[in-house]
C-alpha cells in the first residue's frame, strides 16, 4: 500500500494545486516520463485523434492552458482510494455557472513516489461545459 503520508501530500497537490491555480504544486509530485489522458485531451488540444499527452514539459503546457481556459472552477476531494501503485480521486468540479460535475482520477506511482500515468475519468461528456472553456 501506498503511505499515508504520501497520499496526504497527494491529496494536497491535486486539490490545494488546482483550486489555487498554483501550477508549480499541482506539476511538483509529477515525474519527467509522466503519460496522461482525459476526455478533455483532444478539445483542448483541438486534436481530435490525440487522447494522451506525454511527458512533463508537454502535460506542464496542458494544465497551466487548462487552468487559464477554464476560470473560476472549484474542486472538491469526496474520496480517495489506494493501492499497491495507485490512487483513485474521486471529485466534484464546481463550475462558476452552478454545475456540479464528478470525476476520478487514476494516479500510478513509481519506486521513487513520482506521478508517471494519470487518467482522468467523468461521469459527462466534455461538450456539456463547452460554454465555460475559454479558447
Amino acid at each position: 500500500m501506498i503511505e499515508d503520508q504520501v497520499v496526504t501530500a497527494l491529496q494536497r497537490h491535486w486539490e490545494d494545486g488546482f483550486n489555487q491555480y498554483d501550477l508549480d504544486l499541482v506539476m511538483e509530485p509529477v515525474d519527467k516520463d509522466i503519460v496522461f489522458s482525459s476526455p478533455f485531451v483532444p478539445r483542448l488540444t483541438g486534436d481530435p485523434e490525440k487522447v494522451t499527452i506525454d511527458g512533463y514539459d508537454a502535460f506542464r503546457a496542458y494544465i497551466d492552458d487548462s487552468m487559464r481556459r477554464v476560470p473560476d472552477i472549484r474542486y472538491s476531494l469526496d474520496a480517495s482510494f489506494v493501492s499497491t501503485q495507485t490512487i483513485v480521486f474521486v471529485y466534484t468540479c464546481n463550475f462558476a455557472d452552478g454545475q456540479a460535475k464528478t470525476g476520478a482520477d487514476s494516479i500510478r506511482l513509481n519506486t521513487a513516489g513520482k506521478i508517471v500515468e494519470w487518467r482522468s475519468h467523468y461521469s459527462f461528456n466534455p461538450e456539456a461545459i463547452d460554454s465555460l472553456i475559454q479558447d
